[in-house]
């Protein structure tokens, strides 16, 4: 079999577009009636992670693929020195004085987009005041990036509309540190980079040190990707997503005693790891154990799916599951459940929780003869065990950030 892309068919395609427009057009109507002009329209998508997590923080490799799901914002220039930022989706709406400096607000989702003007301007790029209407359908706090997706729209739309051209890179750089020092997340590089370089059917491994990056084709022929979402948000600003980078610092500090020429985990060895077992708590060696594996993994992924090795791959994101579960420590009930229904069906490849964790979405990989029922015995399994239903996504893979 081969390993695919997400879009399996014309017609899945042509329904996702069309539901796309529905958002889109929904944004600009709701930005001229309020603000009687025509707006500059953007579009950032969220991502999924094939395989990968917690491993660009600690610069290791990722398999990320954009998505179909993102954020949709419409800009225009107002002639003041105020911007007004309207999220739709939250029913709120913020204003910003570019007299004063930008700091962040008690507004979460604010946060994003302040802090992406103040890294413009930190670039030295000027702006002027501008109206803002942004929404999307990707579904907050469910692993998807959307705040990356917000970040990414923001600097995208914000630098064309002043007439500034920036780099991917620069862009890229300039969403990381919003979340940084405005969301208040020491998030790694890979969130951002998908939203910005995503492409149609591909997905991306990228080396989160050099940002070096080679595109994958998923060529899924017999099987596709599907996301179940348990709805249980996560907040990573408030979470122990910060804690678990924490321990890894410690970690590599402590092996480093011994092992001084390992500048980082991609130094590291596992016969490093153990050699220094001894000095670390029990907490911070399962720390590293994960990350040392999953790098190793996303390497090993990137030849099955040039291979076509569906099953092969799907065993890949079990055992990633088991990591993050059992050695990270970032997954919750909801999440462990999904996947451990998902192995008792033959026709599900593979599954894993997905993003930051302690809520959000599992990755699903199944076969597309028995598809529907597979989908609907996991919905019953966690419904008769959670009272409620899970989310289902079915997913393209697309391009990147841009201007529609």
């Amino acid at each position: 079999m081969s390993l695919p892309g997400i879009g399996k068919t014309d017609q899945i395609k042509a329904n996702t577009k069309n539901k796309e427009l529905k958002v889109k057009d929904k944004i600009k109507r709701i930005f001229r009636e309020q603000f009687l002009k025509e707006p500059l329209m953007v579009f950032a998508p969220g991502r999924i992670n094939l395989i990968g997590d917690h491993t660009d923080y600690n610069s290791g490799f990722v398999l990320p693929a954009a998505i179909n799901r993102g954020i949709f914002m419409a800009l225009a220039e107002n002639g003041t020195d105020s911007c007004k930022l309207v999220s739709l989706d939250m029913g709120e709406a913020v204003e910003v004085n570019l007299k004063n400096s930008l700091r962040p607000t008690n507004t979460g989702w604010a946060n994003y987009i302040i802090g992406v003007m103040d890294g413009l301007r930190n670039q030295g790029l000027e702006f002027n005041g501008f109206d803002a209407v942004f929404g999307g359908n990707i579904p907050i706090g469910s692993g998807l990036s959307s705040s990356a997706a917000l970040e990414c729209a923001a600097v995208l739309g914000i630098s064309r509309l002043s007439g500034n051209e920036i780099s991917e890179n620069d862009m890229i750089s300039i969403a990381q540190k919003a979340e940084h020092e405005f969301a208040g997340v020491k998030c790694g590089i890979m969130d951002q980079f998908a939203s910005i370089m995503g492409k149609e059917d591909n997905a991306m491994r990228l080396d989160c040190r050099s940002l070096r990056y080679e595109y994958l084709p998923l060529d899924l022929k017999d099987c596709g990707f599907v996301l179940l979402d348990t709805k249980v948000s996560h907040s990573l600003g408030n979470s122990q997503y910060n804690k678990r980078r924490e321990e890894c610092c410690e970690g590599l500090n402590t092996i480093r005693k011994k092992h001084p020429k390992a500048s980082s985990f991609r130094e590291l060895t596992m016969e490093m790891l153990e050699d220094s077992k001894n000095e670390l708590t029990e907490k911070v060696y399962n720390r590293c154990s994960f990350v040392l594996e999953e790098n190793n993994r996303v390497i090993r992924a990137g030849a099955y799916l040039r291979s076509g090795l569906g099953k092969e791959f799907g065993q890949l994101m079990y055992a990633s599951h088991e990591g993050l579960s059992n050695l990270y420590e970032v997954s919750c009930c909801e999440l462990d459940l999904l996947v451990e229904s998902a192995r008792r069906l033959k026709p599900v490849y593979g599954a894993r929780m997905m993003g930051g964790g302690f809520g959000g979405c599992t990755l699903n990989l199944i076969a597309n003869k028995g598809k529907e029922k597979s989908i609907s015995q996991l919905r019953q399994s966690f419904e008769t065990a959670f009272g409620r239903k899970p989310g289902v996504y079915e997913v393209n893979v697309i391009d990147g950030a841009r201007i529609i």
